[in-house]
């Protein structure tokens, strides 16, 4: 394609040179992505144009490689190519020394001193208390009520006019071993919304800040169901950095570690791309039996013996008939042969049917499907900061806090979960 643009500048009709092209490509050949290619061309017209041009090129060489692909197919024999996997930002992902792959030593040795490790002993059962900002809203006192039948061993205390550090060492005292506190919005002319939570685990801490969005209560979720008293089962899911599997124990050590499976409860926990995705779902395994038999579908060599038959009839005496005559007919052996097909045990002989005296085995199995039940709520979570020890907001020590002021909020393929 030669290049040249034309552009319209003042009612005439402006080339530009080959040349002033070349320059402004060669200036411009380390350059990513297609807009930066044209960013240092100031007529808008000649840029737009410009951006088409390479828009066209790019579409054409997908094209090229997409036939070339089919061309190699077909001389190797192959029925189907093999499948490409796309480039996605999980696959693309940037990894550093902070991801843990396989069993890591280092990591079960931290594990066994850390401050989890007498949950995970059975030393200690988890009893958790909940409580609220200042004046909660009706929507809180909702959230709560759901949030009541996913976690075992929570209580309620009101939030009245105590601090948080008060309100830590009113649970350190009394034996529990975890703290949740929920905040919300004040804008109440438009309704209060849940945002906010605060995990601090006691009676050493570390405390969690997270920001809470996409809260769906159970009420408003489609043919939900209704959680019973049995212990979930817990699945924690893609928590693949040393700070995720921090964040991933913390999370278990508010569940008791003795789920009851007869309940068939489970909560799922699932970090994608630092987005921690929060669902209840209770599961069931159905035996259906297949009612209607296999569906016979009509060959190329069936249609053959199909005209083949009608031919006959036509030679002994249908010819003379009409061509609506003609069309039943083939219709009407079409029907025949699928029919006999299906009694035929779905596409085998009668004969085989006769001699052997089996039923056909697709007939016979009962698969085992796997169905799920929503029971709610559903909300997502950001881990906004991981605090060391008990929560102090003055002189508090923190192992991560989210920031863009560092840059990685623009890595869009780096991730610390």
């Amino acid at each position: 394609m030669h290049d040249r643009d034309r552009t319209q500048n003042g009612g005439s009709l402006t080339e530009i040179s080959p040349e002033a092209s070349g320059r402004r490509d060669r200036n411009n050949v380390n350059s990513e992505a297609s807009g930066a290619l044209f960013r240092a061309v100031k007529h808008k017209s000649v840029r737009s144009e410009m951006h088409r041009m390479h828009r066209h090129k790019c579409s054409q060489e997908k094209k090229d490689r997409r036939i070339a692909r089919r061309l190699e197919q077909e001389r190797s024999g192959q029925r189907c190519s093999p499948r490409q996997v796309p480039k996605t930002i999980e696959n693309q992902r940037i990894r550093d020394d902070a991801d843990i792959e396989g069993a890591d030593d280092e990591i079960r040795n931290e594990d066994a001193d850390d401050e989890f490790a007498l949950h995970f002993n059975h030393a200690m059962p988890p009893r958790l208390m909940i409580t609220t900002g200042r004046k909660p809203s009706s929507e809180m006192f909702h959230f709560l009520e759901n949030l009541f039948t996913v976690v075992p061993n929570a209580y309620y205390y009101a939030r009245r006019k105590y601090h948080v550090r008060e309100i830590m060492t009113l649970a350190i005292s009394r034996g529990f071993t975890d703290l949740l506190v929920f905040n919300e919005n004040r804008k109440f002319s438009k309704g209060a919304k849940v945002n906010g939570m605060l995990h601090v685990n006691l009676p050493e801490g570390p405390t969690c800040l997270y920001r809470l969005s996409s809260l769906v209560l159970s009420k408003k979720i489609r043919n939900h169901g209704r959680a019973t008293r049995h212990y979930p089962e817990l699945i924690l899911n893609n928590f693949s950095t040393r700070l995720g599997h921090r964040i991933a124990r913390m999370f278990a050590s508010v569940f008791p570690q003795k789920p009851d499976f007869q309940g068939r409860r489970v909560v799922t926990i699932h970090n994608q791309r630092d987005y921690i995705f929060f669902r209840h779902h209770r599961y069931i395994f159905e035996v259906r039996e297949r009612e209607k038999p296999p569906r016979y579908i009509l060959t190329s060599n069936d249609l053959h013996k199909t005209r083949g038959a009608v031919a006959v009839n036509q030679n002994e005496g249908v010819s003379e008939g009409s061509e609506e005559t003609k069309r039943g007919s083939v219709v009407q052996q079409i029907h025949s042969l699928a029919g006999g097909k299906q009694a035929g045990l779905g596409g085998h002989d009668n004969k085989e049917c006769e001699e052997g005296g089996n039923e056909d085995p697709r007939l016979s199995i009962s698969p085992v499907h796997a169905r799920l039940q929503e029971l709610g709520p559903r909300f997502t979570l950001k881990l906004i900061s991981l605090q060391k020890g008990l929560f102090d907001s003055r002189r508090g020590e923190y192992e991560y806090h989210y920031s863009g002021a560092d840059g990685d909020k623009f890595i869009r393929r780096k991730f610390v979960l």
